[in-house]
């Protein structure tokens, strides 16, 4: 007789990583648009809230510096101050957004990882309830409290290790040199708490099933779904490395043409170059962004998935 149990640890292999980096890559490049307009849609609201700082903090002490008004001016300095009473509630703003606007994007690529018919207004979906909006919030801040608390104790250690070796050593070489091995050493015991920190993530699809439930107990359900598969979410974050090389040589690429242009030419000319070279790097590092985004997130929905759904398992009875 075969008895059936579940397994709900699937085995993650290199092929199965490439078969589901393969599918989403197939998805987000048939989705492209959608994928680059919801990452600049997300952007909008950030964009305007620092204009509103910049002119808010600065736009009356520029109005009274155009109008003769001396730096040292009291008037200029009252002016500063109450511009830095908008920023607070330009943060303010930012933290209330912030929650929100991230679940929707997570539901966005998680109905692209399902292969399901995805729109940019899905961003905005959280802000149709008072709940979706708090849902969001709580889960942000779950996330960075985890995160200081991962973070805090290895930060202290490092901070009051470089503290004693600079009271210890005199030598400003040496001490260069330790600090830097040091660092060094800090960044890597960073790398697995990255990791870490990566997998409690997955607990905006737990949320996304079921609002009500604790931002706390879904990111710690979700996380421990990697259980013995730390290393393997490493392999499959340094999978995606090249095309973070990409953006880069695109992005410094066109800089450094721009600023050829400003050198070799002509003012008119190397201006235009130059703005031209900075307006291609802006549309190209968009639609990279946009892609590799969309690619990395649908593609870690589908890793996750993979490692919580029920696998069969046979074996003889008796």
């Amino acid at each position: 007789m075969i008895k059936k149990t579940e397994n709900f640890m699937n085995n993650f292999t290199a092929e199965t990583r490439r078969q589901l980096k393969r599918e989403q890559k197939t998805r987000v490049m048939e989705n492209l648009g959608r994928c680059i307009g919801i990452q600049l849609m997300y952007l909008v609201p950030y964009v305007l809230l620092m204009v509103i700082l910049y002119v808010s903090v600065f736009g009356r002490a520029f109005a009274l510096i155009a109008g003769g008004v001396s730096a040292n001016d009291y008037q200029l300095m009252a002016a500063l101050s109450r511009g830095l009473n908008t920023v607070w509630l330009c943060i303010a703003l930012m933290l209330a957004i912030t929650g929100p606007l991230q679940f929707g994007l997570m539901h966005f690529y998680i109905g692209l990882a399902h292969g399901e018919d995805v729109t940019v207004g899905m961003l905005m979906y959280p802000f149709t309830s008072l709940k979706s909006v708090w849902a969001g919030i709580r889960m942000v801040f779950t996330l960075w409290l985890r995160g200081i608390i991962w973070l805090i104790v290895p930060t202290v250690i490092y901070s009051a290790i470089v503290f004693s070796v600079a009271v210890a050593v005199s030598d400003t070489a040496q001490y260069q040199v330790i600090a830097g091995a040091l660092q060094v050493v800090y960044l890597l015991v960073m790398i697995p708490i990255r990791v870490k920190l990566q997998t409690y993530n997955a607990g905006w699809l737990l949320l996304a099933q079921d609002e009500n439930r604790s931002a706390w107990a879904a990111t710690r359900e979700a996380s421990w779904a990697f259980r013995g598969n730390l290393m393997k979410l490493f392999v499959f974050d340094l999978s995606f490395i090249g095309w973070y090389v990409l953006i880069a040589v695109v992005l410094w690429g066109c800089i450094l043409l721009g600023t050829v242009g400003l050198t070799a030419m002509s003012t008119g000319m190397a201006i235009a170059v130059f703005a031209a070279a900075l307006v291609a790097a802006l549309c190209l590092t968009a639609v990279l962004n946009g892609f590799l985004s969309a690619y990395m997130e649908s593609s870690f929905v589908r890793v996750y998935e993979h490692l919580t759904e029920p696998s069969a398992e046979f074996y003889p009875e008796g």
